[in-house]
């Protein structure tokens, strides 16, 4: 499925910002210019407004849990694709993002809601312009994309064969691997419907009984020490694997989308590598961490030149910030790796987010200075 229909023309603003700072993050400050505002309420019923209208152009939604504990997120989708969305909106917080999108009619999806699912209608003509410097943006990044899902069916494939085998300490050592090029690319995967849910659910998000993928198996080799009933598991990993590469050698790619999947990376690191969540089971979460902050760099990277040109004091900026990082992780190097998780002090994991926080803000003024 193609996560970026030719109507939706151009994401902008700061769409998954770090979700431990979610708080911050419930004004319209980094909205691309001109934007409109369209503001939501989480409660037990789902959104409200249900359905609501908007013109075509860049949009600023706003969202804020008005005091339910069974709603706590909001995507806009095109069909199966979503296009935006915010998570982990807990009582009493609030958090923004943007889009800019063409005349349709989208789905404004938040789960667990009495009434989930309602319709955004979005009238009027957006026009959108493309250049030279857009298109090599946007060819790097797809280049990035297809070397990363190649190196993923690659290291995929021996993790799978390990499985199969029963060979646990094989398994063990090739499971790191095949998890760096996934979370380098990982918004995009996440776009594909379900599949990401496939490859990469963790226990509890979904039901039990649909409970597949990479943590399944994680999860049977370090608690359990076995791979034991692992090759139904790990054969459909490898299936879904391909399944993505090939859908990522036609996924239609924006400038302004890229820069915005920069951040998203930065928020699947604290909204689940800061927390240890991730990794559960191995502890490898900073091997994860690093991979999603290599995948905002290449996408940041992708769109340097688009942001230079309007902002180089920004651009050097991010640049800074991004070394700084690489370098705050550097304490808990391990050989090719890194220590576990569990080894980190709440200290630790306070310095690595405060690292991250800071180049999370410069990032989000990104996409509306490609926009704008």
């Amino acid at each position: 499925m193609n996560r970026f229909p030719a109507r939706f023309v151009l994401v902008a603003a700061a769409s998954g910002l770090l979700a431990l700072f979610v708080a911050a993050c419930g004004s319209s400050d980094d909205a691309a210019p001109g934007a409109k505002t369209v503001a939501f309420k989480l409660t037990d019923a789902g959104c409200e407004p249900h359905d609501t209208k908007a013109p075509a152009g860049p949009l600023n939604f706003e969202i804020e849990n008005a005091g339910t504990s069974k709603v706590t997120e909001m995507e806009i989708m095109d069909g199966e694709t979503i296009l935006g969305e915010k998570e982990n909106l807990s009582d009493g917080l609030s958090a923004s993002f943007s889009l800019t999108l063409d005349a349709g009619e989208y789905t404004i999806y938040c789960p667990g809601g009495d009434d989930e699912k309602g319709t955004l209608t979005v009238t009027g003509k957006l026009e959108a312009e493309d250049s030279p410097e857009i298109e090599a943006a946007t060819e790097q990044y797809r280049e990035y994309l297809e070397t990363n899902t190649d190196e993923l069916a690659k290291a995929t494939k021996p993790f799978v064969a390990a499985v199969v085998a029963g060979n646990v300490a094989e398994a063990k050592a090739l499971y790191p691997i095949a998890r760096v090029p996934y979370e380098r690319i990982e918004p995009v995967a996440e776009s594909f419907g379900d599949l990401d849910p496939r490859i990469d659910a963790r226990e509890n998000d979904v039901p039990k009984s649909e409970w597949s993928g990479f943590h399944v198996i994680e999860q049977a080799l370090w608690e359990e020490g076995t791979a034991k009933g692992m090759a139904p598991v790990a054969e459909q990993l490898e299936a879904d694997v391909a399944e993505l590469a090939k859908k990522v050698e036609t996924v239609d790619l924006q400038a302004v989308q890229i820069a915005n999947g920069a951040n998203e990376l930065l928020g699947e690191v604290s909204a689940s590598k800061i927390t240890g969540e991730e990794e559960r089971y191995s502890h490898i979460d900073l091997v994860d961490f690093k991979a999603n902050v290599e995948g905002s760099e290449a996408a940041f990277e992708a769109v340097e030149p688009l942001l230079s040109a309007k902002n180089p004091e920004l651009a050097k900026e991010i640049e800074a910030d991004f070394k700084r990082v690489y370098a705050s992780l550097e304490p808990y190097r391990d050989g090719p790796g890194f220590v576990s998780y569990e080894e980190l002090t709440a200290a630790d994991t306070r310095k690595l987010a405060q690292g991250i926080d800071v180049l999370a803000e410069k990032l989000s003024q990104v996409p509306a200075e490609i926009v704008g």
